[in-house]
């Protein structure tokens, strides 16, 4: 696991800021959730919830990323990163890009708020997607971990490129396609093509290396990678001319793709060395527990059963907050207690190893508070789904009072990690 922490790995100046950008975030949206349940009681089209789905994906998951990126790209890619003050710049823009995104959305301003809040995102992204492919061009090493980083960002462009477009749609239509229906291009762009990808190329690499699992096949990652970037085109596609049967075919593909990448994750947990799994690696087993929930429910909305036909727009909300906040979210903050204790450890007793006794990266959270987080959170996200299936209001609330505690605690580690001081030892 040190490896984490290798020689190449950028100055925790420029990684720690997202860190707390994306932690503080989250807060913020466990606080909206309190006070504003009905936003997920709606339809999915509403100022309210349009405003904390942004606050979740750009400020807190997409942010928590790119820091994480920032460290892991040098040890999966074994280069260092091309540009720390690229880092910094995206960084600054993309913090601003969502706050002013977020205002837009909440207030449902379409004018030159939401245009200034776009450009700056895109340009932030920019950078940060020319960042990740110099240094990807950089390494020799072409192994499918680095494939599905290089695909996941350039996706990523085309998510906030997409998003701008139809920023600039709503003030000025000139797309034939319902807004409704383009969001849905928008949102599945960014969910399987950033976010699940990134995770795959990443997860496939970290969660061995965390298990100590070894000689572990990834021609199921090969199967993986194709099955979802031909299908997901074929349903963006799909869904743009409104084509039933390609949106079916694309939905069934990219399942095809994820549950090859399950069991790539399967089969790393059965040849593990560690037997014992931390808190982090438990909530990250938590998360793909989660995951099955929206690969059942996305058949469920496709199939157009009619006695559920009634409950469409709750189980889409259910959908997509059991990706953001279930699975992705929970996976999120899982590996912050497996990467970010490395990266300030390495900052506090860099030169120090060997000489002196020195904590472990562990050491530096507490386990207790991580282990209420996990179960508040897993609590919180079943009444909230339950909330959401049955829109009921109180229900949502009561998920976003325990989500809240969890995040609460979640933060308090955060904190924990980065203000450490060296020991006496």
């Amino acid at each position: 696991m040190n490896q984490i922490a290798s020689q190449n790995a950028p100055s925790p100046k420029v990684v720690v800021p997202h860190f707390i950008f994306g932690a503080l975030t989250w807060l913020m949206v466990t606080i909206l959730i309190i006070f504003h349940p009905e936003a997920f009681t709606q339809h999915y089209f509403n100022a309210e919830l349009l405003a904390i789905t942004h606050l979740l994906v750009l400020g807190w998951i997409t942010m928590i990323i790119f820091g994480a990126l920032y460290q892991l790209l040098p040890v999966i890619m074994e280069v260092k990163l091309y540009s720390e003050t690229l880092a910094k710049i995206s960084f600054l823009l993309m913090a601003i890009g969502t706050i002013l995104l977020s205002l837009a959305f909440w207030h449902f301003s379409f004018g030159p708020l939401m245009f200034i809040a776009g450009i700056s995102i895109v340009i932030s992204v920019s950078l940060f997607v020319a960042n990740a492919l110099l240094t990807a061009h950089s390494s020799n090493k072409n192994v499918i971990e680095r494939t599905f980083i290089v695909s996941s960002v350039i996706w990523l462009l085309f998510t906030v490129l997409a998003g701008l477009t139809l920023a600039i749609n709503l003030s000025h239509p000139f797309l034939k396609v319902s807004h409704v229906e383009l969001l849905k291009l928008h949102a599945h762009a960014g969910l399987v093509g950033w976010f699940v990808q990134l995770i795959i190329g990443v997860s496939s690499k970290l969660l061995p290396m965390f298990m100590v699992s070894h000689h572990v096949n990834t021609k199921k990652l090969n199967f993986s990678f194709y099955t979802i970037n031909i299908g997901l085109p074929i349903g963006i596609i799909a869904l743009y001319l409104q084509y039933k049967i390609g949106v079916v075919f694309s939905a069934i593909m990219v399942v095809a793709g994820i549950v090859g990448y399950l069991s790539f994750l399967l089969a790393s947990y059965k040849k593990r060395v560690k037997k014992q799994l931390d808190i982090g690696m438990k909530q990250s087993a938590l998360s793909f527990v989660f995951l099955v929930i929206p690969l059942f429910l996305i058949f469920t909305l496709l199939l157009n059963i009619d006695f559920l036909n009634r409950l469409t727009l709750p189980l889409s909300v259910a959908y997509g907050s059991a990706i953001v906040i279930g699975f992705i979210t929970s996976l999120v903050m899982g590996q912050t207690y497996k990467t970010l204790p490395f990266i300030v450890w390495l900052k506090v007793y860099q030169g120090k190893v060997g000489k002196v006794i020195l904590p472990l990266p562990k050491d530096l959270y507490s386990e207790k508070l991580a282990i209420a987080q996990v179960w508040l959170f897993a609590i919180g996200f079943g009444f909230l789904l339950i909330g959401i299936s049955t829109t009921n209001t109180t229900l949502v609330m009561v998920s976003g009072i325990l989500l809240l505690l969890s995040v609460a605690f979640y933060n308090l580690n955060i904190l924990k990690i980065v203000l450490h001081k060296p020991t006496n030892e």
